[in-house]
């Protein structure tokens, strides 16, 4: 795909005229294929995958930043998450809730384990598409059929449950361009909601530059983040993701906080 074909990519596919046909799949059902297309029973079966992760941001005033961590995903369950970053910090999830602990010691503030999922949530969501189009709180609700660059492409329109992400920002309808011959991911974006674009007004537009086989399931490899602008016109500002991603044998005390693990040792 041609560079100056995603530049202006929300503009044209919203332009372009819909057409309606019996033969356009439903959400559900596109959102099946591409997990199965992307090796989603592989996915499943891979146990507890860990991604190492890097990232090098270049902001609008050509100032650079960069970031590493490294993140734990329970593949049958996707709710069970770790991430591990510099400084001895823990932001965990496991079934119902979420934890987080700096040097060992528990956060024990009451907003902790919301705020937990909430940054995970935000964090791996598009490192883990597709499979994360089947995380709770995600909802692919309207396809339409379109080209992009002489391609048929399905766009879907994915609204997020309030409070999915840590940014009220990012909590709004996602759109997301998938070829119809493969059901590969060609791009996803969001703009900022309307009540939030005179204090935020960049939304992000992501490319999967690149991806990675672990045990026959395909994953992002490099990941590129764009700043655009409420008309999806793409800024100076971005970020390139490099995910290092491998299988590794289960264990619980990843995912458990601290008590849990203690009372599962009591028993």
């Amino acid at each position: 795909m041609k560079r100056y074909a995603l530049r202006i990519l929300l503009p044209v596919l919203l332009a372009t005229p819909v057409i309606a046909s019996p033969e356009t799949p439903k959400p559900e059902e596109i959102v099946d294929r591409m997990v199965t297309a992307a090796g989603g029973e592989t996915f499943a079966k891979i146990g507890v995958l860990k991604l190492e992760v890097e990232q090098e941001e270049t902001h609008n005033d050509g100032s650079g930043s960069s970031q590493s961590y490294i993140a734990y995903i329970d593949t049958a369950h996707l709710e069970n998450q770790r991430i591990e970053y510099p400084g001895d910090v823990v932001v965990a999830h496991h079934g119902a809730g979420g934890w987080s602990t700096k040097a060992g010691v528990m956060d024990d503030r009451p907003q902790t384990s919301v705020m937990a999922e909430t940054t995970l949530n935000q964090t791996l969501f598009p490192i883990l598409l597709p499979y994360s189009l089947k995380m709770e709180g995600v909802w692919v609700k309207e396809v339409r059929e379109s080209t992009l660059g002489g391609r048929k492409v399905w766009v879907l329109f994915m609204p997020f449950a309030k409070g999915f992400f840590t940014s009220p920002v990012m909590t709004t309808t996602w759109m997301m361009v998938v070829a119809q011959d493969d059901y590969s991911i060609l791009s996803f974006e969001f703009i900022p909601p309307v009540q939030y674009q005179d204090v935020s007004p960049m939304g992000i537009r992501y490319r999967i530059l690149k991806q990675q086989d672990v045990e026959g399931a395909k994953l992002a490899e490099q990941l590129l983040l764009i700043g655009i602008n409420t008309a999806g016109v793409e800024s100076g500002a971005n970020r390139v993701t490099k995910i290092k991603a491998s299988a590794i044998p289960w264990d619980a005390a990843l995912f458990l906080s601290p008590a849990q693990l203690e009372a599962l040792e009591d028993e």
